[in-house]
């Protein structure tokens, strides 16, 4: 910004800055009350995403790339015959593994992201990739449509418990009513994590693996309302 801009701004600032500490002052401390309420409500997950990883290890890096590739290849084929799940590549890498100061070896990884809102598709899902990937996590959560839809009814019952609190302090303190000065809105609530047990990297026949027994449980969703009341004295 430059030397006329600053000219032009720094009374105006000023003079809104004055402005309001004017009439900060003008309100008693006792008559000034601040406080917050919150609304919260338990929703039943209807979300899933989980992370699966490719891994192998050889002493040629081109084979050791090209069996990964092909790992992923076969994957997401799988995941392809069925529906309503959304795959997404995620990290891929390939690192040395050294004894006694030399590279004897090369290990690589790549993950695999799924997402889906049919939980039993999932898991199914998972059971068949079990026999080359590895499960390391899966998250259960609300989607966002229905969190947004949750927290707009969240956000109607946090205000009107906002102003029962209000009338309320006013009352209890002798006023004859309140005048709203500042009020802010905010969410909270996360998704659990649930941890999958690292599998081994041997290669098991897709018959011998069961689907992972899951159970998508519920989110805590709430909505805070805080702010602060002047209040009014006859």
């Amino acid at each position: 910004m430059d030397k006329r801009a600053i000219s032009y701004f720094l009374p105006l600032l000023a003079a809104m800055f004055w402005h309001a500490l004017a009439h900060a002052e003008a309100i008693p401390v006792g008559d000034r009350v601040s406080f917050h309420v919150e609304a919260s409500r338990e929703v039943q997950n209807d979300q899933v995403s989980a992370v699966l990883q490719a891994q192998a290890e050889d002493r040629d890096a081109a084979k050791l790339a090209d069996e990964i590739n092909r790992t992923m290849s076969w994957a997401l084929q799988q995941v392809k015959t069925g529906k309503g799940v959304m795959p997404q590549s995620g990290n891929y890498r390939t690192y040395p593994v050294y004894e006694d100061r030399k590279i004897v070896r090369w290990r690589g990884v790549q993950e695999l992201h799924l997402e889906s809102r049919d939980v039993e598709a999932l898991s199914r899902l998972l059971g068949s990739l079990q026999a080359r990937l590895q499960i390391q996590s899966m998250q259960f959560s609300v989607s966002t449509g229905t969190r947004d839809a949750i927290e707009d009814e969240l956000i109607a019952e946090a205000l009107d418990a906002f102003r029962k609190r209000a009338s309320l302090i006013a009352k209890s303190l002798k006023a004859s009513g309140y005048a709203l000065l500042d009020i802010n809105i905010g969410g909270a609530g996360r998704p659990p994590v649930v941890p999958m047990r690292m599998e081994s990297a041997a290669r098991v026949s897709a018959a011998s693996v069961a689907p992972p027994a899951v159970e998508q449980g519920s989110s805590s969703i709430s909505v805070q309302v805080s702010g602060s009341i002047h209040l009014l004295r006859e």
